[in-house]
């Protein structure tokens, strides 16, 4: 049964046009997009601060009262740590961030991030697919322009570009340059 469901992924991957070789590109285009919508997500709870901004309504309800303790000791707590990091003084993003704010801040990203998961990773994997499909289109696009460029160059019908004088010019073939005149140097 294994087996079976294996095979079928396998066909299908084939015909959506993706090979065992594209998978390699595909995780790590996935990764950096993964890494930069966590940075993005973080940035923009920091910015906006939604447990202030969004959830200020709720502050006033019964079990923000009973969550407030633990929050607060879950900040001291962070915040004793933050003070131990002395490398994060030397990251330029973060250096003047202030460190219970970037604490919160990465809090609320992580809930907004589960929060849309079921989307964000099925548009990931889409954009990984994408992203496989065109640098395949890319390289056979300059495959093909380099099949061309040595077809024709083989037939005589594409100059060759050589180095003269440190720069690269197009050697004219030779069944023309014995047609045409010298160079004209400005001289009568």
């Amino acid at each position: 049964h294994r087996l079976r469901t294996m095979g079928r992924l396998k066909d299908y991957f084939l015909e959506q046009g993706l090979t065992p070789a594209d998978f390699p590109v595909a995780f790590v285009f996935h990764e950096v997009i993964s890494v930069a919508w966590a940075g993005g997500v973080w940035g923009a709870c920091y910015g906006i601060q939604p447990s202030v901004t969004v959830c200020k309504p709720f502050a006033k309800l019964p079990a923000a009262e009973k969550v407030a303790g633990a929050f607060h000791k879950a900040l001291v707590f962070s915040d004793t740590k933050l003070a131990k990091m002395s490398w994060l003084k030397k990251v330029p993003l973060v250096r003047n961030a202030q460190p219970r704010r970037l604490t919160v801040s990465l809090a609320e990203s992580l809930v907004v991030r589960a929060g849309v998961k079921p989307v964000s990773f099925g548009a990931k994997l889409y954009f990984s697919y994408q992203f496989v499909l065109w640098t395949k289109k890319v390289k056979l696009g300059f495959n093909a322009a380099q099949k061309r460029k040595e077809t024709e160059q083989a037939n005589g019908t594409r100059p060759v570009m050589v180095r003269k004088n440190g720069r690269w010019v197009r050697e004219t073939p030779a069944a023309l340059t014995l047609a045409l005149p010298p160079k004209w140097d400005g001289r009568i």
